[in-house]
């Protein structure tokens, strides 16, 4: 019987096989700049519910290899060499276990950390974790050995090691995604670089008496490519911060690597700024017309919402919807009262909840005042990759949030700072990414909505 993790390559490998094979299908549709013939669409979906089925599969396959690590624990009063024993010799395996991370993402902040310091110390990066971290986390110890060649020899780029650590990328992922909305809605995931043809609006059927003609309909369509994007920041931390082992040292380089990143993201999905050519893509809200609130009080909420459903029912497209908005809005939502002194809104706070059957979604970077309705179905993103992380002691950075810097056009600057000369450390995050609205009618918007403010008399 296969084990766990040899389940999750299989499925991983056959995930990936179906995607080329979606691709590919696709790339001839392009070729010849036509739709999906019957026989193409039948095979693309198919291929695509494979995959949706082998997604929350691979999910279950985590989640029982998380479970697994988590149950393995030393047996007291055995050696580490009886552990290391085969069952052959009658003797009881034993698996060292790790203690628990004590904040989400920290053994892999650990490698990054450790990949750092055997660099500026000029010892392995096993080492570096044997000293720190060794005596409550050997298997993390483990993990470090067996990801570095020949005990601490480096290859190729330095740092990029850290991306193919999946063991613990995968924690860290799971961390960066649940600080975005944009990683909360099940957004259609769709490959990069390929031209997908969309149908914006319902055709017609109509009734037809005998021997007559049948009217003709019409349905639009849009076409939808989206180019590989990418999110970048860097930030910059000492060497004292790093060589600090205790847990809230930690905690502030992972949030360095996180905090920015996440932060761009859904401040510009949830905006109405136009797409930037080669660069960004547009808002979700870019081209729309904000509607104007009926009023603070319970009534206005439930008119707005009926004039948020409107043009979805208009265009027979108003299912599964879902509302994102501030935090303060979806709290003020939850404090509603009517006359007899019941809350509204039952169950919404700061953190989201249900509004009228519909999932609403609440975060620090949607515009204030906006509560939007949106189907994530409708919405294109590209296969995420996740991040990539690159650290550097001799980087030379301009310190500045509007860097004039570029490497196809270089320009003299006398404002940047030298990590080696100020004893510190560059952390760069990249995160592949781009997404596109399926149609127009994906998303409409409140854009002055203040529930729950005093009504002041005229």
């Amino acid at each position: 019987m296969a084990t766990i993790a040899e389940q999750i390559a299989a499925y991983e490998a056959k995930r990936a096989a179906l995607f080329t094979a979606n691709e590919v299908i696709m790339s001839k549709a392009a070729d010849v700049g036509s739709t999906l013939d019957a026989e193409q669409e039948e095979l693309f979906d198919a291929n695509q519910a494979d995959i949706d089925a082998i997604d929350k599969h691979l999910t279950r396959l985590r989640t029982v290899e998380k479970s697994q690590a988590e149950k393995a624990a030393p047996i007291k009063g055995k050696s580490q060499e009886e552990g290391n024993q085969s069952r052959g010799g009658g003797h009881q395996i034993i698996i060292k276990g790790d203690q628990d991370e004590k904040f989400e993402g920290q053994n892999y902040t650990r490698f990054v950390i450790a990949k750092l310091l055997a660099r500026i110390e000029g010892e392995s990066a096993a080492g570096i974790a044997q000293q720190r971290w060794g005596k409550g986390s050997p298997q993390f110890v483990q993990v470090v050995r067996a990801a570095v060649a020949g005990g601490g020899t480096e290859s190729g780029e330095w740092g990029a090691e850290l991306v193919h650590l999946d063991r613990y990328t995968g924690d860290f992922i799971d961390f960066l995604y649940a600080r975005t909305l944009f990683d909360k809605l099940p957004f259609r995931e769709v490959p990069a670089n390929v031209n997908i043809a969309g149908q914006d609006g319902a055709a017609s059927a109509y009734w037809v008496g005998q021997s007559k003609s049948i009217p003709v309909t019409k349905a639009d369509f849009m076409d939808v490519n989206l180019t590989r994007l990418k999110v970048a920041a860097i930030a910059v931390i000492s060497k004292e911060l790093l060589k600090d082992s205790s847990p809230s040292a930690e905690m502030l380089v992972r949030d360095a690597l996180v905090n920015a990143s996440a932060q761009r993201v859904d401040q510009t999905f949830f905006s109405a700024a136009a797409a930037v050519a080669g660069v960004s893509p547009a808002g979700i809200l870019n081209g729309l017309t904000a509607g104007s609130s009926a009023g603070s009080d319970i009534d206005g909420v439930i008119t707005d919402v009926k004039a948020l459903y409107a043009p979805f029912i208009a265009a027979n497209n108003a299912e599964d919807l879902e509302f994102a908005t501030t935090q303060s809005l979806a709290k003020a939502l939850g404090l509603m009262q009517n006359v007899m002194g019941n809350f509204a809104f039952p169950g919404l706070s700061a953190n989201g909840g249900a509004l009228l059957g519909d999932k609403l979604n609440a975060g620090g970077n949607v515009g204030a005042g906006d509560l939007i309705l949106l189907k994530p179905s409708d919405i294109y993103k590209i296969g995420d990759r996740g991040v990539e992380v690159s650290l550097s002691t001799d980087a030379a950075i301009q310190m500045a949030d509007n860097p004039d810097g570029a490497s196809d056009t270089p320009t003299a600057n006398a404002s940047v700072v030298s990590m080696f000369q100020t004893e510190s450390v560059a952390v760069k995050v990249v995160r592949p990414l781009n997404y596109a609205k399926r149609r127009a009618s994906a998303v409409a918007y409140i854009g002055d909505a203040d529930y729950g403010a005093p009504v002041v008399e005229p």
